[in-house]
C-alpha cells in the first residue's frame, strides 16, 4: 500500500510540473529556426580565416553566413576594410539543414583587426540571426 501511495505522490508531483512549468523551459532549440551555429575568425598567415556552421530546425528555405564586416583598427577607429553578405560565394544556400564553410580574406601582419559575423537560418515562420564579434 505504502509503495502505491509513494507511486500516486511521485504521478502528482509530475502532472504539476508539467502544468507550472512553461514549456519554453523545456525547448532547447536556439530559436524556431536555428537549431545549433558556431562563429569563430582567426588570423594566420596573412589571411584571416572566419570559420561558421549554422544548423536549421527542420529544412529552411535558406541557411548560412547573412554577413562578415571586417574593420581595421587606426588609431582608436574601427575602419571598414572588408565586407561579404549571403549572396557571395559560399556565404549560404537554398534549401538546407545545414551549411558550414570557411571565408577568407587578405589581412596584414602586426594590425588589429575585428571580425563582426552574423548567420541566419529562414523559412515560412520567419528568419532568425545569431551574431559574434571576434577581434584578431
Amino acid at each position: 500500500m505504502k509503495k502505491c501511495r509513494g507511486l500516486f505522490s511521485l504521478c502528482i508531483a509530475l502532472c504539476l510540473m508539467a502544468v507550472l512549468v512553461p514549456t519554453s523551459a523545456f525547448d532547447l532549440r536556439a530559436s524556431e529556426q536555428i537549431y545549433y551555429h558556431s562563429i569563430d575568425a582567426s588570423a594566420s598567415g596573412g589571411e584571416i580565416v572566419t570559420r561558421f556552421t549554422v544548423w536549421g530546425n527542420v529544412t529552411m528555405d535558406k541557411l548560412g553566413c547573412q554577413s562578415i564586416k571586417i574593420y581595421e583598427k587606426r588609431g582608436s577607429s574601427w575602419i571598414s576594410v572588408a565586407s561579404f553578405d549571403e549572396d557571395d560565394e559560399g556565404m549560404s544556400r537554398i534549401s538546407g539543414t545545414r551549411h558550414s564553410n570557411s571565408i577568407r580574406w587578405s589581412c596584414q601582419s602586426g594590425v588589429e583587426y575585428r571580425v563582426d559575423v552574423t548567420v541566419f537560418a529562414e523559412d515560412s515562420a520567419g528568419r532568425d540571426t545569431r551574431s559574434k564579434t571576434v577581434y584578431v
